[in-house]
């Protein structure tokens, strides 16, 4: 998936909410407890400049958005989302964090003497996504503890986002975590990899084998990191055996080590019984 598709399909995922009014030159979007008035025009070429992939432009018309309703979630994450991609991460993390906010506080207001505008599905739906992309800058500006943190939050309400747990691995790897690191590996691996008997490698057909192989990686270098050089190298025979893919020569060269270090050494002659 491309860049933009991907910008295209984190857009989607939230455009479900988002109602027409009888008015065509305005829309009516809920959040939460809320209801934001969205001016028609700027909410659609904003969102056609970002899935065409002209990201300052599409910054620059969500901005305008934005003016017009400061508190809004979904205009808020879509410019993270951009600045993501253009590796600007500590504008996606400010984006991202304000996204959080204004749909936490939509939430609080359900059930609060206002009549609930969104279900409190779909916002903790919203808001667990906020987090996990959240906590994935977090995590690319090196600030651990924070992406541990806000992808523990998305872990709770989206438990099976493989994506979610692989970046919460890669944390608990960097805080030297091992154990918890592993667990989510593992995790992560056992979500994206559908057994499938009937097809040569094993897989179902529609696993996304490149990304199988990145959570592969993870998990072996997890397995390294305490040790564990068998599993390790299931790991990546995994992935040059089902993924065709290949091990990066450092990784590889650290697991030959490893197990050549753990061979039982020669002791010569132990001598025999008499």
């Amino acid at each position: 998936m491309n860049a933009t598709k991907k910008l295209a399909t984190a857009a989607s995922l939230l455009t479900v909410f988002v109602l027409m009014t009888a008015c065509s030159s305005s829309m009516s979007i809920k959040q939460g407890g809320e209801e934001f008035g969205i001016k028609a025009d700027k909410y659609y070429e904003a969102l056609k400049l970002q899935d065409d992939g002209d990201y300052f432009e599409s910054i620059r018309a969500w901005s305008e958005v934005l003016d017009d309703e400061p508190r809004f979630a979904q205009g808020h994450f879509n410019i993270g989302l951009i600045y993501d991609m253009l590796n600007m991460v500590p504008e996606a993390i400010e984006h991202y964090e304000l996204a959080v906010q204004a749909a936490e506080e939509s939430k609080d207001m359900i059930g609060n003497g206002n009549e609930a505008r969104e279900s409190a599905a779909d916002t903790t739906a919203s808001i667990a996504l906020y987090n996990a992309h959240l906590g994935a800058a977090y995590l690319r500006g090196g600030l651990i503890d924070e992406a541990i943190t806000a992808l523990q939050k998305a872990e709770v309400s989206d438990q099976y986002n493989p994506m979610v747990h692989y970046n919460l691995a890669a944390a608990f790897m960097a805080k030297g975590n091992y154990e918890m690191a592993l667990k989510q590996a593992d995790i992560a691996v056992d979500l994206i990899a559908k057994p499938d008997g009937k097809t040569t490698s094993g897989l179902s057909t529609d696993v996304d084998t490149d990304r199988l192989a990145a959570y592969l990686l993870r998990q072996g270098k997890c397995h390294i990191a305490r040790a564990e050089w068998d599993k390790a190298k299931a790991c990546f025979d995994r992935i040059t055996v089902q993924c065709h893919g290949t091990i990066p020569a450092e990784t590889q060269a650290e697991l030959d080590a490893g197990m050549k270090a753990a061979q039982p050494k020669d002791g010569g002659d132990e001598g025999s019984e008499g």
